[in-house]
């Protein structure tokens, strides 16, 4: 076990919280970091649908097709660079697992200030950047299959994206909020918050959206004693083979 992996008692995590809030540029809004990005988002996603054509029976087929992989992108993203530093991008490794899981654990999961969204939501220029990305899958599907199919694939991994944003934020929003107090938030949030344990998030419920590739590679588990249960019984069998 590594030191990230040991629970650090709230000071210590009041002062990363601290620190990392100190390095917020002075002009930072919150609310601008939430809504820029995300009508951008919406806004690529009404214009794919817009310039939709007639897309036939089999070409809807790219909506859960495309979902699915996204979620499998996500587990995998979250698996190998938000929890191990990666050359490339060694930043992606360096905000999550230092700073936000540090700072967010499994009983403490709120933010207390707005400015803390700084903590949780990808940089302001983070769906720009995925739409970039998809772009020359975006053209190789045009050329080789569609247009509509390319539209839709866009719309929909947009719509993950956003969607990703929304539902982590959410799951940092006090308890007792509206949005907290609902209840698919509120499972959901309990999923997130057991890979919050330190002594768990290497391991377990990488899934931040729908933990279906969480079930599908037997890393779901619903609460923390399971999760250590399971853990130390993976453990036992490394050690006895």
């Amino acid at each position: 076990m590594t030191e990230l992996e040991v629970l650090l008692p709230p000071e210590k995590r009041d002062e990363i919280r601290r620190a990392v809030l100190a390095e917020a540029p002075s002009w930072y809004n919150p609310w601008v970091h939430v809504a820029v990005p995300s009508m951008f988002g919406i806004g690529i996603i009404a214009a794919s649908l817009a310039l939709l054509e007639h897309p036939v029976g089999w070409q809807w087929l790219t909506v859960p097709v495309v979902y699915l992989i996204t979620n499998m992108n996500e587990w995998y993203i979250h698996r190998d660079l938000l929890h191990h530093r990666f050359p490339l991008a060694p930043v992606l490794y360096d905000r999550h697992t230092p700073q936000h899981h540090m700072i967010y654990v499994t009983d403490d999961m709120a933010i207390r200030d707005w400015r803390e969204f700084h903590l949780v939501l990808i940089p302001a220029y983070g769906l720009f950047l995925i739409f970039v990305n998809l772009l020359p899958i975006t053209a190789l599907l045009w050329w080789l299959l569609s247009r509509d199919v390319a539209l839709l694939y866009t719309a929909t991994a947009m719509g993950y994206a956003v969607s990703y944003e929304w539902l982590h934020l959410s799951y940092h929003l006090p308890r007792e909020s509206r949005i907290g107090q609902l209840g698919i938030i509120r499972r959901l949030r309990n999923h997130h918050a057991v890979h919050h344990d330190p002594r768990l998030m290497q391991r377990w419920n990488f899934n931040v959206t729908i933990p279906f590739w969480d079930w599908v590679q037997g890393t779901i588990v619903a609460d923390v004693p399971t999760a250590l249960a399971r853990s130390a019984e993976r453990r036992a069998a490394r050690a006895a083979s």
